[in-house]
């Protein structure tokens, strides 16, 4: 091993990489919310989809860590594929290859008139999805979320297939 990869820790092991998967993830949420309350970047539906995708990993990640590393690292793959799938679907729509889905455009239809019609907007703080409040060198966070998603369950398929454990 090179000195500079001399860590105080055992990547090989399954559990030392669950533990790093939801550091890491726990990191990308945290910074969601940063972006959020701190800097005023409001998230859509397809965001909060994605964020549930990342709290998914992170309990399945810890839960695997702490005591049942295959379910763990099984429920991490599944929970990043899912998530990668909404990031996938977020950005083909933002570059207009497949349509958003209704919840993100505002496509419920109101039947109400008058003042009733005043309050229901009042009461509804829907971001659509095609408004991109937020670009890191020139890419959506969803173009940004899906690698790290694909990487999230390449990291869990190799837990699995490698894993020694009960």
């Amino acid at each position: 091993m090179s000195p500079l990869l001399n860590l105080p820790f055992n990547l090989q092991n399954p559990r030392t990489r669950l533990v790093a998967i939801a550091l890491a993830i726990a990191g990308v949420l945290g910074l969601g919310f940063v972006l959020e309350y701190g800097f005023g970047v409001r998230p859509c539906p397809m965001c909060w989809w994605q964020r549930y995708a990342h709290v998914a990993v992170i309990l399945f990640a810890v839960g695997g860590a702490a005591r049942w590393p295959l379910v763990g690292a099984g429920g991490v793959t599944l929970a990043a594929l899912g998530g990668a799938s909404i990031a996938a679907w977020q950005v083909a729509a933002q570059q207009g290859w497949l349509p958003y889905p209704p919840s993100c455009t505002g496509g419920t239809e109101l039947n109400v008139l008058g003042a009733d019609l005043m309050a229901a907007m009042a009461n509804t703080h829907v971001i659509p999805c095609n408004l991109e409040g937020f670009k890191l060198l020139g890419l959506s966070l969803a173009a940004w979320n899906l690698p790290l998603m694909l990487l999230t369950a390449g990291v869990g398929i190799k837990v699995l297939l490698g894993c020694k454990c009960k």
